[in-house]
């Protein structure tokens, strides 16, 4: 029992004791507390208190706890001397502490004189919290789109007018709008649509471009302020898309098989096509062949073939093999969505060898002997030393000119001479004999004479 009275003695022993060295000026219900960076004070700077709401609420009391007379003053920025910018405007009864509800933002401070004419001063600077996100602003273009967070207040207000303190320690009392600028921290967009690319950008304006959207697609904004607090998510309904988007893919005839094309790999005339459209949010589709040619000035471009189509009926066109002689050839694949008008482009550039039998192409010595080695006299590795050819005719003749085999058609179906002559089927004797190429490239380029005659040694017996 003796215990118990004294545990209560203490405790009134410590109530009694001054309130000394806890906050004298609060602010109930805040959300958020920190304190000014006053420049030319760093060890002596002000509370900033934000509600996240319409309103605050400030409490201030003497250090001692004693009773006491309150001097309320608000600051006003356009007070014509910086001496008068604290203005009274409320002197509430005397009392333990005093509190002022529903004050709007801006900064305060309040005079605290106790029963021993002790007076101290406290400065605070308060904000409400109450910015909204209304909705997002929508500007749809071919080559872009545009998405915008609307805010109440808007961004501007916001950044100058909203969250602002004065440097009290600075005779100009300078403004400092830091959290009004870094009000709107962390801002995350995302699209509905999956395929819709959006970047990690913290800005409240954002611009989906190269491509704009090719799908359509709602949007939302979340925006998470300085403060910590969340903002109402904002929502578009679904944004249609408007661009078009130019792509195709080419494959090439490799003896019948449609090969898919590259730039790094060479090809012959004549040069199938294979152009199927992969464009995306099109519905009408255009193709052309462009030959490209050398002049006197500049480079000449000349449309040889052209072809259409709705997405519905194909995606697919075939050029006239025929005009894809040796040169240089931009394709060129144009695309519109009509319900919008966009339109988009691509151009790839295929070159067809010119033609080619390298002067190296022929052997000069084989022998016929059915031994299954150099057994006909024909073209070596004919992929790589023959391009082109329209045209090809070989004679071989004996050394009286006397022609004993002639071949005329493809040189890469041209099996060779097997060392019979023509007609009789004979085999040919040991010795020297002549060849003769004439030969025309689909560039009309020919071939004869020069390296594209000579003589070759046939060994009967070897």
């Amino acid at each position: 029992m003796a215990y118990r009275f004294a545990r209560l003695l203490f405790a009134g022993l410590f109530f009694a004791l001054p309130l000394s060295g806890y906050p004298q000026l609060t602010a109930p219900g805040r959300s958020w507390a920190g304190v000014t960076q006053y420049v030319n004070s760093p060890l002596h700077q002000d509370s900033i208190f934000v509600f996240f709401s319409n309103v605050g609420s400030l409490r201030a009391s003497h250090s001692t706890g004693n009773n006491a007379s309150f001097k309320w003053y608000r600051y006003d920025p356009l007070a014509p001397s910086i001496s008068e910018r604290f203005v009274l405007f409320s002197t509430p009864s005397d009392g333990f502490f005093s509190q002022l509800d529903n004050l709007a933002e801006g900064g305060y401070r309040v005079e605290v004189t106790d029963d021993a004419d002790s007076t101290e001063t406290f400065t605070a600077w308060l904000f409400t919290d109450n910015v909204t996100l209304t909705g997002i602003d929508v500007f749809s273009q071919c080559s872009f789109l545009q998405l915008t967070a609307i805010s109440s207040p808007d961004q501007y207000a916001v950044e100058y007018d909203r969250f602002v303190y004065y440097d009290l320690s600075r005779t100009s009392h300078t403004v400092n709008n830091k959290y009004g600028k870094d009000y709107f921290k962390v801002i995350s967009w995302n699209a509905s649509e999956p395929r819709v690319e959006v970047p990690d950008i913290q800005q409240l304006k954002l611009t989906l471009e190269n491509p704009a959207p090719l799908w359509n697609s709602a949007y939302t904004v979340t925006i998470t302020n300085c403060f910590g607090r969340q903002l109402p998510v904002a929502s578009t309904d679904v944004v249609t898309a408007i661009a078009a988007k130019s792509d195709m893919k080419i494959q090439v005839d490799a003896n019948g098989v449609w090969t898919d094309w590259s730039s790094n790999e060479r090809y012959e005339a004549l040069l199938g096509l294979r152009l199927e459209s992969l464009s995306v949010n099109v519905d009408s589709l255009y193709w052309q062949v462009v030959n490209e040619k050398i002049g006197k000035f500049a480079n000449e471009y000349f449309v040889i073939w052209r072809d259409s189509s709705t997405v519905e009926q194909r995606k697919e066109a075939f050029p006239d093999k025929d005009l894809m002689a040796p040169g240089y050839y931009l394709v060129k694949h144009f695309v519109i969505n009509t319900t919008s008008g966009c339109r988009d482009s691509m151009v790839v550039n295929i070159e067809v060898d010119s033609s080619q039998i390298k002067a190296d192409a022929l052997p000069n010595v084989f022998s016929p002997n059915d031994d299954g080695v150099n057994d006909v006299f024909s073209f070596i590795n004919p992929e790589e030393n023959i391009k082109s050819i329209r045209t090809f005719t070989i004679r071989i003749l004996s050394r009286t000119g006397k022609q004993i085999y002639s071949y005329s058609g493809d040189p890469r179906e041209w099996k060779g001479w097997d060392g019979r002559i023509e007609g009789s089927g004979a085999k040919a004797a040991t010795g020297v004999y002549y060849f003769i190429i004439e030969a025309r490239g689909w560039d009309d380029r020919t071939f004869k004479r020069g390296p594209y005659k000579g003589f070759l040694h046939l060994y009967a017996d070897r």
